[in-house]
């Protein structure tokens, strides 16, 4: 590194499972691009003193956001890109050159376009999302777009997810949307499911749903990126399930995340 080395950082607590630093110092190396990105544990009462103190940094750029810090950093930027705006979450922040905090999120794009690179489909597919918060958001909002025939919402906190459905309206009126608890949900007719919970993070963590109750050709999907194989993905594909992995959401959003910091 050199003097004239741009940081960027990735936040997240716990900090174990982030794949973004490596990632990212990887990319920056072969573009041939004087930065680096590193991990930043961070725990949620640390988070405004963290920034307050980053802004002072003026070699310090920018950052992804991670769980379970995309909901909170919204508060702290002075300005929201559209889908960071729409979402209400962000997963990566800029600062400009007057050091003012930008807000975007790539976590829905990113998840959409990683799936279709993998030539799934979603038009007019039953879509079930577990979770309700941070990523599942942009996923969401980003579904809402995809022609799917309906999406399921199961989050322990049903409030939560009746207010994420009323901004899916917003987006798309049409859409059917049904909610549920995660201790009564039907997912024997779906054709997609999505675990966008922390379930599957840490080794003794129950599955987010039972997938013998999955239909024999239903998509496994995980937003989890470490570890890469969560046991949610390891026992669908035990059974038979075709599965998706989380690496793939991060991966499709390098483009996006390259304009937005104007790298390239």
């Amino acid at each position: 590194m050199l003097g004239t080395t741009k940081i960027y950082g990735c936040i997240a607590d716990p900090i174990d499972h982030v794949k973004a630093p490596t990632l990212f110092t990887s990319i920056f190396k072969s573009k041939n691009i004087d930065a680096v990105m590193i991990p930043l544990h961070v725990s949620s009462m640390n988070l405004d003193n963290l920034i307050k103190t980053l802004k002072s940094i003026n070699n310090f750029q920018g950052m992804t956001v991670t769980i379970p810090h995309k909901s909170a950093v919204v508060k702290l930027c002075n300005f929201l890109d559209p889908e960071a705006e729409t979402t209400q979450a962000v997963n990566w922040i800029k600062f400009d050159d007057n050091r003012k905090l930008i807000g975007n999120n790539f976590d829905g794009k990113g998840f959409v376009n990683g799936f279709l690179n993998k030539n799934y489909i979603f038009i007019n597919k039953i879509v079930c999302l577990f979770g309700a918060g941070g990523a599942a958001v942009a996923i969401a909002c980003s579904l809402a777009n995809e022609g799917i025939k309906e999406l399921k919402l199961v989050n322990r906190n049903v409030n939560k997810a009746i207010e994420l459905k009323k901004r899916l309206n917003f987006i798309n009126k049409d859409l059917k949307i049904s909610i549920f608890s995660t201790n009564d949900y039907k997912i024997n007719d779906c054709d997609i499911i999505i675990n966008a919970t922390s379930l599957g993070l840490n080794k003794n963590d129950k599955l987010p749903f039972e997938i013998n109750s999955s239909p024999s050709n239903c998509i496994i999907a995980d937003i989890i990126m470490q570890p890469e194989e969560t046991e949610l993905l390891k026992q669908a594909k035990s059974i038979g399930r075709p599965v998706h992995f989380g690496k793939d959401m991060i991966e499709s959003q390098i483009d996006l995340v390259g304009g937005f910091l104007n790298l390239w």
